[in-house]
């Protein structure tokens, strides 16, 4: 329902006069309230907004901020005061801080002298002025979508990179553990259609010398890569997925000593499954098999993804029997997380639907799937694995389609720096009286931590396969 524009100019002129109202006037807020109310629904409706813009633990109207980042001309943090019990569901000491800036037009709150309250965050957990976990943005890009932004981000140089035929689904996905393996970044192009002009810029910021093609051998791509100085090594131009998974293993078992592969699910045609599995097997170099037979064919344990999968007859196997792309990147991640050459408190996050996910091998770290915009239970899985793992440093995620929209982004600060967001809880007026801050508590970064998170706290799980494991590397 379209509100009236009596209703929008009587909201204004509230909200233009609750930022001067000062946070200990709950009582004459509420008298107000009493004495307005008979004036009908548009004035009661108004009220009981302008209160649900206050937080457990506060009296006055100042608004939330929309993310935990005090950053701008002008910015600096203030001080907190801690709300009294029943606004954490978790037990611990709330604290509720001030976002200030310079001649605000709102109350002066717990600010440095000559700035004024914009705003508050709050925390049922860690200091919340303090953000150590670096969140970054992976911008969309109409060629291959997050490929690039992810070669950027982790590749300074590289001797050799390996391209792929992006036009199939299945010659990236065969060629991300190559990639992996290398240390090198993977390009995936259209070969009819050229180089990108990103990807021209990116090639020659690289430095290198060496394209290592799964594709076509003759093709305007790989012509534009020769102008560039680049020595062409065709790894695989077969036209079928079969043999082009061998020849890649093959050319893999050459670089390094694996004995291990990741099978495909049966049937597969491309989809966020299968990239899935690539990302995985390229975080520690093991080979991608088309299908269980050509698992067999390559001679070494396999572990197989999906359900309904023949099993391979030849050689030693495991499955990973899940279908949801989702819940599968959750149980991929906690796997690769046991593997001596994946960060283990790095992360990518992608919304379900993105159509490049093999193009984040290019930071050989594992991804895991989001409801499109919404964080969803993905905040419960990221503090669990906190508590294996130790606290998050970085997390990568994404700028286009299905990104996180702006609460839930503020949701994902909170969940990943430990403000433990999940179990804020209480209405406005309750957990009052306040407790102000010490002196000894002021600075960022020496707010009273009751109910912090005991991070890396939680035993590991063995390394995912117990079988004729060898790393890269082993003979």
């Amino acid at each position: 329902m379209n509100e009236s524009r009596l209703d929008r100019s009587v909201e204004a002129l509230v909200r233009w006069t609750a930022k001067r109202t000062t946070r200990r006037s709950f009582l004459h807020t509420f008298s107000r309230f009493l004495v307005v109310l008979a004036a009908g629904p548009t004035i009661a409706t108004l009220l009981t907004r302008t209160a649900s813009a206050r937080v457990c633990g506060q009296s006055g109207v100042t608004k939330k901020c929309t993310s935990f980042a005090c950053e701008g001309p002008g910015h600096v943090w203030g001080w907190c005061w801690y709300a009294s019990d029943g606004c954490c569901r978790n037990d611990g000491l709330k604290k509720i801080c001030d976002c200030c800036v310079e001649n605000y037009p709102n109350v002066h709150g717990y600010c440095p002298s000559g700035t004024n309250v914009a705003c508050i965050v709050e925390s049922c957990g860690e200091d919340p002025r303090l953000t150590p976990v670096d969140l970054v943005a992976l911008p969309w890009e109409s060629s291959f979508g997050y490929t690039g932004a992810a070669i950027d981000w982790g590749h300074a140089a590289a001797h050799r990179i390996v391209v792929a035929d992006g036009t199939t689904w299945w010659r990236p996905v065969f060629a991300a553990p190559l990639a992996g393996a290398l240390g090198s970044p993977l390009f995936q192009v259209d070969p009819s259609g050229g180089l990108a002009p990103n990807d021209r810029v990116r090639i020659e910021r690289l430095g290198a010398a060496v394209a290592m093609v799964v594709g076509a051998a003759d093709s305007p791509a790989v012509d534009e890569l020769r102008a560039l100085g680049l020595e062409i090594e065709v790894v695989s131009d077969a036209t079928d997925a079969a043999t082009a998974s061998i020849a890649v293993a093959d050319r893999l078992r050459t670089i390094n000593a694996i004995h291990r592969s990741v099978t495909l699910p049966a049937g597969v045609t491309g989809g966020a499954v299968a990239e899935l599995a690539a990302v995985f097997a390229a975080g520690s170099g093991f080979a991608v098999a088309y299908n269980t037979a050509v698992a067999d064919s390559l001679g070494m344990p396999t572990v197989v993804i999906g359900t309904d999968q023949p099993t391979p007859s030849a050689v030693s196997f495991e499955t990973v029997a899940i279908d949801d792309p989702a819940a599968l990147s959750r149980r991929l991640a906690e796997l690769a997380a046991t593997s001596p050459f994946v960060e283990r408190r790095r992360l990518v996050l992608a919304p379900v639907g993105t159509s490049d996910l093999v193009g984040f091998t290019n930071l050989g770290l594992p991804v895991v799937l989001h409801t499109a915009n919404v964080l969803g239970d993905l905040s419960s899985w990221l503090e669990q694995r906190g508590l294996a793992d130790g606290k998050w440093e970085r997390i990568f995620h994404t700028s286009g389609p299905g990104e996180l929209t702006e609460a839930e982004f503020w949701r994902l600060q909170g969940t990943v720096n430990g403000f433990r967001v999940d179990d804020l809880q209480g209405v406005s007026g309750q957990g009052l009286p306040v407790i102000r801050q010490p002196l000894a508590e002021r600075p960022i970064g020496m707010a009273r931590v009751d109910g912090a998170l005991p991070w890396g706290s939680d035993p590991d799980e063995p390394y995912w396969t117990s079988v004729a494991q060898t790393f890269r590397g082993d003979g």
